[in-house]
């Protein structure tokens, strides 16, 4: 066989290693970019060397496979004159290398991962693909018969195969876009824009290919995190934001609103490095393609608070519009606790939120919970006189009660957190004005806390509300 051995620069001595090994099975071996004669345009040489074997060895390494290497220059020509890989590209692990970073094309086809001696197991699979030769001949000698003496039979025949082959290339492509979105909505973004990259560069006309890609921009921008010092958003939102706004040229309606409200939350995230941004202004345009688009308003809502605005009022109007929209319901909550979070005083509207998933009939999740454990329970409600009365000034008296009652059944909280739990629950009621099961309450809890002998924030608020409704009239 004629054969082309493709590696890069620092595996040369492998490389002429192999070649001897096949020139001493007999095959003629081209290796060398130096055997290309003085003066020859270099890409010309290489592909009439690539046209000229019969199979094309590549030794895969992490730099075989870089961007710009020679070797994907020669993996280009060879995929140009072999559309299908199989029985022509013999692709050999050389060195450690992730499966993800790996070329589709070379993944058509079984990798040879040798597990003693790379060159005697590549000769050995030289030697199988070569064996291969006889038998397709016989087959082809057969289909030559078939045709002329069945004729239309095999035409017949021939397209069956072409429509099967066709609809196996469409199963695959659709297997490889339906793996990219897998790991986007599992989390692994990073993974997944390498793999619609690929998909994007060998299918640029599939439409829904690059609407996949988009839908897995807008989750990456949703769920945007960042860790360590040297990390920033502007290097994680880089490549995102071409690809949406290359989408709103085609895009119409809810769609070109759903982009320009995640080119606005980028805007916004970018600001988070110190960059100036107005994210407004795509708010703004995209409300304008849809009225009710739920991340627009939302997200709005999040840029006025961000910037220091009260909840009431416009913020308000947008986190009430962005609830009637059918969309995004549990992302909605997410956000509503990302505001919540700004600012203490806004720990309110937490239990304003968690009172209407109650009534909703939804159910919080571990953050949210401990979210509000944090932020109400042990803290609000152990704050200061005109800090709890700010809080609860969210939520009716019976409603907050109602609320804490579910959020935390006494049963499912851990023995630490009940002497807590019991005292929330006895300052609610007796805002409910159920003073008389207040008092009940907290009357053996105080002596509890004090045979502990400590004093502490829940001990001194459990005694000044026992001090106030002894007081009330009637005791």
């Amino acid at each position: 066989m004629k054969l082309f051995i493709s590696y890069p620069s620092d595996q040369k001595e492998l490389a002429e290693r192999l070649r001897l090994a096949l020139e001493a099975e007999g095959h003629e071996v081209f290796t060398d970019r130096a055997e290309l004669k003085e003066g020859e345009p270099y890409h010309a040489a290489l592909r009439e060397a690539i046209e000229a074997s019969d199979a094309l060895v590549f030794l895969i390494t992490p730099r075989s496979i870089h961007p710009g290497s020679y070797a994907l220059t020669e993996l280009d020509l060879a995929q140009r004159r072999w559309r299908r890989p199989g029985g022509h590209v013999l692709p050999v692990i050389a060195a450690a290398t992730p499966v993800e970073d790996i070329p589709p094309y070379l993944r058509a086809v079984t990798l040879l991962q040798p597990k003693g001696d790379l060159v005697a197991e590549t000769v050995a699979a030289v030697a199988r693909l070569r064996r291969r030769g006889p038998v397709l001949a016989a087959l082809l000698a057969t289909l030559v018969l078939l045709l002329v003496a069945l004729g239309a039979f095999f035409v017949h025949q021939h397209a069956e195969q072409q429509r099967a082959a066709e609809k196996a290339r469409l199963e695959r492509q659709a297997a490889e876009l339906a793996a990219a979105v897998q790991l986007c909505e599992a989390g692994s973004q990073a993974v997944a824009w390498k793999q619609f990259e690929a998909i994007a560069a060998a299918r640029p006309d599939d439409a829904a290919a690059r609407t996949a890609r988009e839908d897995c921009a807008l989750r990456s921008l949703r769920e945007a995190r960042i860790s360590g010092d040297k990390a920033n958003f502007s290097d994680l939102i880089a490549p995102l934001q071409p690809v949406l706004a290359q989408g709103l040229a085609a895009a119409r309606g809810e769609r070109r609103a759903d982009l320009q409200a995640h080119l606005g939350w980028a805007d916004f995230l970018r600001g988070r490095d110190g960059i100036a941004t107005d994210p407004a202004a795509l708010y703004r345009n995209a409300l304008a393609d849809d009225a009710g688009n739920v991340y627009a308003h939302t997200m709005w809502a999040h840029w006025l608070v961000w910037q220091g605005g009260k909840l009431e009022g416009e913020v308000r109007q947008h986190l009430e519009a962005a609830a009637r929209s059918p969309r995004e319901h549990p992302w909605l909550r997410r956000m509503q606790f990302a505001i919540a979070s700004l600012r203490g005083e806004l720990n309110g509207y937490a239990l304003e939120v968690l009172n209407q998933m109650r009534s909703a009939g939804e159910q919080p999740d571990a953050s949210q919970r401990d979210f509000a454990w944090r932020r109400l329970i042990d803290g609000g409600l152990l704050a200061s006189e005109a800090e709890r009365e700010q809080l609860l000034g969210f939520v009716g008296p019976a409603d907050a009660l109602a609320t804490v009652e579910w959020l935390y059944p006494q049963e499912q909280l851990a023995p630490e957190r009940r002497p807590l739990h019991r005292f929330a629950l006895a300052l609610l009621r007796a805002r409910a004005g159920r003073q008389e099961e207040a008092l009940a309450a907290l009357e053996p809890l105080q002596q509890e806390l004090a045979a502990s002998k400590q004093e502490t924030r829940l001990s001194r608020a459990t005694a000044q509300l026992l001090a106030q409704l002894r007081k009330l009239p009637g005791r």
